[in-house]
């Protein structure tokens, strides 16, 4: 993944972009009272949606290091966020970091460590499977 360091800021998305990889680019938005991360795919024909999106609270210090820190090659999702409005990423070689990869909540918390959210309806799941033998 290469950093843009500075940013350019991206016309049609009214934000920066924030690194690129081989598929997508990682561009910031101002979504209410967060930052939304949001994985535009890289060419023209493509580039007017996002495939995945991640929301961070106000920190664009703390969103930045965040990318900064990513492997998109090895790790499904970038550490951090508290939103997913997209579905989850996998990345491709995935079985590289299985500890790293573990199933998250619509959170961003990995469910076999339980979520700081309260009625997470992905927890409340668990829980019920774990309750009932089958977790």
């Amino acid at each position: 993944m290469e950093l843009r360091t500075p940013p350019p800021y991206d016309e049609h998305w009214e934000g920066l972009e924030l690194a690129v990889d081989a598929t997508h680019r990682y561009l910031t938005i101002e979504q209410g009272s967060n930052l939304r991360l949001i994985a535009v795919p890289v060419g023209e024909e493509r580039a007017w949606g996002y495939d995945f999106a991640w929301c961070y609270p106000r920190d664009i210090v703390a969103v930045m290091a965040s990318v900064a820190a990513w492997d998109s090659e090895r790790q499904d999702e970038r550490t951090g966020w508290h939103k997913r409005p997209t579905e989850a990423r996998q990345a491709p070689r995935r079985d590289e970091e299985p500890e790293y990869n573990r199933a998250r909540c619509a959170h961003g918390c990995h469910l076999d460590d339980g979520c700081r959210t309260l009625n997470c309806r992905d927890e409340i799941e668990r829980l019920r499977r774990v309750s009932a033998g089958s977790a």
